[in-house]
Order: structure tokens, then sequence, then C-alpha cells
């Protein structure tokens, strides 16, 4: 019954049945996240990437990427200007207000990025701090509704990790994963424990059951059949050697 279903489903979204009738699935990220988005040369790659190839070629259609700044993400997926909005997105109240987001593909969360020689490892000790993050990011919604206090914006973690390195903020905080790689090869930065659970999903714009029901089922196989663990591996390996 569940392959049927989705054989159905598959069907309804090819025929171009409820508007869509693109043969292009269109996914709209922001390139600087390893392992989950980032530029290999003049080509987008990472994990994010694989699952929407996935679910393009589960409809039988062609795939096409493109990046923007991290606050355009969503906005492009509410606007009909992309498919699927993959960039490492956490699924929070205020984001399900404006969008249908997957079942989750990975646990994680935010942790600090500091000094070793100005230690700073909870939330409460960046207090009254001069604290850096990615534009529109959970990391800016900490700040703003944990810390009560405004950020220190940035376009990537990147650059907030080269004002913490110039002394324009006292610390960072960041998703785990470019925190990581934020860090990677340096000897006077560290990263806390993490300070929030989140969880990523991808975002595709409300009243698309159909295609939200192939989306998910893309999801659950490459979970199920080692894809997802695969993609996690080689991009993780290859962001591991973008600082070497």
């Amino acid at each position: 019954m569940k392959k049927v279903l989705f054989a159905a489903l598959a069907a309804t979204l090819l025929c171009g049945c409820g508007g869509d009738k693109s043969n292009t699935i269109k996914m709209i990220t922001e390139a600087t996240f390893p392992p989950y988005e980032f530029m290999r040369g003049h080509e987008i790659v990472g994990i994010d990437v694989e699952i929407c190839r996935a679910i393009a070629a589960k409809l039988g259609k062609d795939f096409k990427c493109e990046t923007v700044d991290f606050d355009s993400v969503i906005p492009a997926v509410v606007s009909g200007k992309a498919d699927l909005a993959a960039a490492g997105i956490t699924v929070t109240e205020d984001r399900k207000k404006n969008v249908d987001f997957s079942i989750p593909y990975v646990k994680t969360g935010i942790v600090i990025i500091y000094k070793k020689s100005d230690p700073c490892t909870t939330g409460e000790a960046c207090k009254g701090k001069r604290v850096g993050v990615q534009a529109g990011t959970t990391s800016e919604t900490y700040v703003l509704e944990q810390l009560g206090q405004e950020p220190e914006r940035s376009r990537s973690p990147a650059e907030s990790v080269a004002a913490l390195k110039a002394g324009r903020v006292d610390v960072v905080i960041a998703d785990i994963d470019p925190a990581k790689n934020c860090v990677k090869g340096t000897d006077d930065l560290a990263i806390s424990d993490f300070i929030t659970s989140e969880e990523y999903a991808i975002a595709i714009r409300k009243g698309q059951p159909e295609l939200l029901a192939v989306v998910n089922e893309t999801i659950a196989e490459a979970k199920a059949d080692g894809r997802l663990a695969k993609w996690v591996e080689q991009y993780t390996a290859e962001a591991d050697k973008l600082k070497d």
C-alpha cells in the first residue's frame, strides 16, 4: 500500500497537477555551511544537496541548486522561486508559520566559539558580551530571546569568527558543524558543549502535501538504506580538508 500510495503521489507531481508543470526541482540554499552545503570550485555540494538531488531523481525531474544569503532561503520557497529549501535549517515554531517541514534528518545544536584566553562556555556567560552570529539563524534568535540583547550579525559563521579573531566580537554562537570547521587548525579558539538541541529538515511552500510526502519518503529511504550515513561521512571528510 505504501509503494502504491507513493507511486500515485509521484505521478500526480510528474503530471503537473496542483499547478506545478516544471520538469525541474529547484533547491535553494546558502553554500557556506559545510558539510551540508559548500562550494567545490563552482559547484554546490554537500549532504543537503544529495538529499534534494535524490528527491528530484525520485520524481524523475531535473535538479537545480542555487545559493543565496541564509535569510533569503525560506522566503524563496514561500514566494515560489524554489521548490525546496535546505541549508541546515532548524525546525522552529516561528518558521512553521511560513513553510511546511519534512521529517528531520539530523539532530544537532548550537555552540559557543570562544578564545581560550577568555573562556565562555555557557549561554549565561555570554550575557553582556559582543556576540557574533550569522543573520537569520537560530543563533541570532538565541541571542535576542535568551540573552535579551542585539547580536553582531554577519553573512556566515566564518565571517563571525574572523570578527572574533580581529577583536570585533567577544564570542561567536553558531551551529556545531560550521563551528568545528572554523576552529579547525587554530590554536587559540575552542568550542563549548551544545547550548541548544535542534533538528534540521527541508522546507517547502505550504499547501503541497504531495511534494511533502515525496520528500519524507526520500529522507526515510536514505536513512534506511545507508545513503544518508554515506553522504555524512563523505562530505564531513571533504569539509575537514577545506582548511588543510
